[in-house]
């Protein structure tokens, strides 16, 4: 075993009106800024999260610095927890976390859920109206979040939240800069760290919406078994939404105006919706195929129904769930149109087969040396056998 990582000097700080949690995890200042209004609390487990891969992958013990205890509940779940992510990508190895353990008793009564506005959260967001008090709203989980785009989302988020009865907590951090510092791929990443943030932001159930649906759950970092795992004494960590389809929820969404209203789906921008990106038009041909009308996304048109071929079996589970509404709703132009797509890249499934089989994967080696996809470069993925040659 290597060098540990060390995670030390958790603090809290004042400034300009921010309250500031921060710690230094392997020599690097990682930080969560959120309005003073908001308490946050030492606890070691928000940077566990952020650091666990990178331990797991470098095969280094975590070490967090004396007078910061990690809840027993939490730490009694980790060697299960690191099982399934070593399941998951063998790279990762099960390592050791030394600190020292509390049975945390600090009685918190805040029920959060993190929220994008995108259509798993809204969802959750509908399913659990009557609990839920603060919504949760984390940087740097889109594309192009400068300063000026993050805060008018958070101007208008704010005010969607206060007219449900709600309150919005926006999350700066530079987490994910670090990850990407490390070559963690985002998909794992992402689910670790808001799974582990309820502690530090004083709730006492903390739901994370779903990504998949339970007949096509696969490896991603936030996840039905995993999510759960980081709860403690103090937080339950709740995953929701893995029995309802994307387009039922964008149904009940549709239902509730003000809420669909409010939708921000888009890969391209934090503050619109650019209705050209693969996210923007899945969203806005279920809305199509629901006889929906929602402002702030453009009209479908279905010469866009290109841009939905699917690319990778996470992205296949969309477009077979937009298949089957459009099998409901009777709407066969765009079911043949889709399924067209969709075939096609079945077909190219059977394209690398023959090449593994018979080629030696020589198409697939001078594919991956041309285009160099961004994922090769990366250290640590959730999907070991779908992008790796065994």
């Amino acid at each position: 075993m290597n060098k540990k990582l060390l995670i030390s000097n958790i603090n809290i700080k004042q400034e300009d009106g921010f309250n500031i949690l921060s710690a230094y995890v392997d020599g690097d200042l990682i930080f969560f800024k959120v309005p003073d209004k908001f308490p946050l609390y030492i606890n070691a487990e928000w940077f566990i999260g952020i650091s666990l891969l990178e331990a797991m992958v470098s095969q280094r013990d975590i070490e967090v610095d004396a007078g910061v205890a990690v809840s027993r509940v939490f730490y009694d779940q980790l060697s299960e927890l690191q099982t399934i992510y070593s399941k998951w990508n063998p790279k990762l190895k099960k390592i050791a976390l030394n600190c020292e353990l509390s049975n945390r008793d600090k009685q918190f009564t805040h029920i959060g859920s993190f929220f994008s506005a995108g259509v798993d959260s809204s969802f959750t967001l509908i399913a659990r109206r009557d609990e839920i008090t603060h919504l949760v709203m984390l940087r740097g989980f889109d594309m192009g979040d400068d300063d000026l785009a993050w805060n008018r989302r958070i101007e208008h988020q704010a005010a969607f939240a206060e007219s449900s009865g709600k309150q919005l907590i926006p999350v700066d951090t530079n987490a994910r800069d670090w990850t990407e510092k490390k070559e963690i791929g985002w998909s794992f990443a992402h689910g670790l760290l808001i799974s582990s943030a309820g502690g530090n932001l004083g709730m006492k159930r903390l739901y994370v919406a779903s990504s998949h649906t339970y007949d096509h759950l696969l490896p991603w970092g936030s996840h039905p078994l995993t999510d759960p795992m980081w709860s403690t004494e103090s937080t339950q960590v709740v995953h929701h939404g893995s029995g309802t389809s994307r387009s039922q929820k964008t149904k009940t969404i549709l239902e509730s105006p003000s809420v669909a209203e409010n939708l921000q789906v888009c890969w391209e921008n934090i503050d619109k919706n650019c209705g050209e990106c693969s996210k923007c038009i899945r969203t806005m041909a279920a809305v199509f195929l629901l006889n929906g009308d929602v402002k702030s996304l453009p009209k479908f048109q279905m010469s866009q129904l290109k841009k939905l071929q699917p690319t990778s079996d996470s992205l296949k589970t969309t477009v077979i769930d937009l298949l089957l509404l459009a099998d409901e709703t009777g709407n066969i132009e765009f079911y043949k149109k889709l399924k067209k797509y969709y075939l096609k890249y079945e077909r190219s499934k059977i394209g690398s087969l023959v090449d593994k089989c018979f080629l030696n994967s020589i198409l697939k080696k001078t594919y991956r040396r041309i285009r160099k996809p961004r994922w090769l470069t990366l250290r640590v993925i959730p999907a070991y056998k779908e992008n790796y040659d065994l």
